[in-house]
């Protein structure tokens, strides 16, 4: 079952991408990846994250968010996510798909996520949180 929600999940947010609607495509790439990491599949859990990926370097909201959030980074080395964080509140799924909300936690979470990945942002872990600096190879 988990296979076949993963496959539509991932048909879903390929729609969503053509639609022009990335907050719905993001969230249902999130959705195949954690269906594919529940059905123990692995390489379809890696092959998963390598589109969705592929996706976030496309996505204009992630550019949006890094532009912001590495701003914030580089004006305060060593600030924890949390209190980028503290001002954002967190949403229920279906609040996430609505462009006309404010930011939320998922969506710093997200980004930060991402530009780490990406070699943008590191990310350290501290406590409960993430200590941020700019990665050396980004200055």
């Amino acid at each position: 079952m988990r296979n076949e929600d993963a496959q539509l999940h991932a048909l879903w947010a390929r729609q969503a991408e053509q639609r022009g609607d990335f907050l719905a495509a993001r969230l249902e790439h999130l959705k195949c990846v954690e269906s594919w990491k529940q059905s123990g599949d692995g390489a379809a859990v890696n092959a998963a994250m390598a589109e969705y990926s592929a996706f976030v370097r496309r996505d204009p909201i992630f550019k949006a968010l890094v532009a912001v959030l590495v701003r914030i980074v580089q004006e305060n080395p060593g600030i924890l996510q949390s209190d980028i964080s503290k001002s954002a509140e967190s949403s229920s799924w279906p609040a996430l798909y609505n462009y006309n909300r404010p930011l939320s936690r998922e969506d710093i979470s997200y980004a930060l996520y991402f530009a780490h990945e990406f070699g943008i942002v590191a990310r350290t872990k501290k406590g409960r949180s993430y200590e941020l600096r700019l990665a050396s190879n980004s200055l």
